[in-house]
């Protein structure tokens, strides 16, 4: 049994999507860690013609009452366009992210929106497999959604 103290973690709401007709909310996930603020997934910040079907509502993190400044690393859990569109707002912070995702993203057709995921100032952090992000902040791969989730 651990007595590391529990890590706070937010829900923002960024966007809410139709998927098959049933609206779906889309939410990043802030980790207040001692150590640093960690921003998992960053949302949608723009609408893209590749995803006009899905009628798009957007609430970006840059619009609302949120301190982009404060965040000192950024994960994705998977690079799809709901979760990487905000990766901009972060030019040059570190965004760790499985290796094969971002390989994945880099190279399959219609993965993801490509400008999206190689944004200007984005600095990607590869990892392969479990990874220490900060003292009881661990990443793991959990291959599923994508292969490199």
């Amino acid at each position: 049994m651990s007595s590391a103290a529990a890590i706070p973690v937010t829900a923002v709401r960024v966007a809410e999507l139709l998927a098959e007709g049933e609206p779906m909310p889309v939410y990043v996930h802030v980790f207040d860690h001692p150590e640093a603020r960690v921003l998992v997934d960053t949302g949608i910040t723009g609408l893209h013609p590749a995803v006009a079907d899905m009628d798009p509502r957007i609430f970006p993190l840059n619009e609302q009452d949120f301190d982009i400044r404060g965040v000192d690393i950024v994960v994705n859990t998977h690079l799809h366009f709901d979760h990487c569109g905000g990766n901009h707002l972060f030019a040059g912070k570190p965004i760790y992210v499985q290796r094969q995702e971002l390989d994945d993203a880099r190279n399959q057709n219609d993965y993801t929106i490509p400008e999206w995921v190689d944004a200007p100032g984005t600095r990607y952090v590869p990892v392969d497999g479990e990874f220490e992000l900060l003292p009881g902040l661990r990443l793991l791969s959990a291959p599923g959604h994508t292969r490199g989730s």
